[in-house]
């Protein structure tokens, strides 16, 4: 097999969106693995919105000759406290307790904001940061991520 025909079934892979191509034929064997970045998460931003709008034909309007150019990204003014492990979320130490925080509450960095149960250990979970919680990003009684935000705070 030639490099042009390697190119060309690489192109393929692009164009069809295909992860792995394997050939095995006559003592040749080739193996190729596309590695792909993972997809971008998108968020919406408040703000102004641009939409353009083509002209269709015959129309007497003009499309402007330029798309103005999207705002300068915005860095998140808050923080967010995340899983330290892998267990069930829980915002109370037992079902008829009040949870540890609510939205609009002040915590310091020592406040327990949570318990996670991992392999039946009930964890408490500090907040680590100083702030109002903004958001309670987590269901109670739900599994989370190691790394994943339980809430937000301003």
């Amino acid at each position: 097999m030639e490099l042009k025909d390697i190119k060309a079934i690489i192109d393929l892979m692009k164009k069809n969106d295909l992860a792995v191509f394997k050939l095995e034929k006559e003592g040749f064997k080739i193996e190729l693995e596309a590695h792909r970045s993972p997809a971008p998460l998108i968020t919406a931003l408040p703000g102004p919105q641009v939409v353009a709008v083509a002209p269709t034909r015959g129309s007497s309007t003009h499309a402007p000759s330029t798309v103005p150019a999207a705002a300068p990204e915005q860095k998140p003014t808050f923080k967010e406290i995340v899983s330290p492990m892998v267990g069930t979320f829980y915002r109370a130490p037992s079902p008829d307790s009040a949870p540890y925080v609510q939205e609009g509450q002040d915590i310091a960095e020592e406040t327990v904001v949570c318990i996670i149960e991992a392999m039946k250990v009930m964890n408490e979970i500090k907040a680590e940061v100083k702030g109002v919680i903004t958001e309670v990003l987590v269901e109670n009684g739900t599994a989370v991520q190691f790394g994943q935000p339980l809430f937000r705070v301003n």
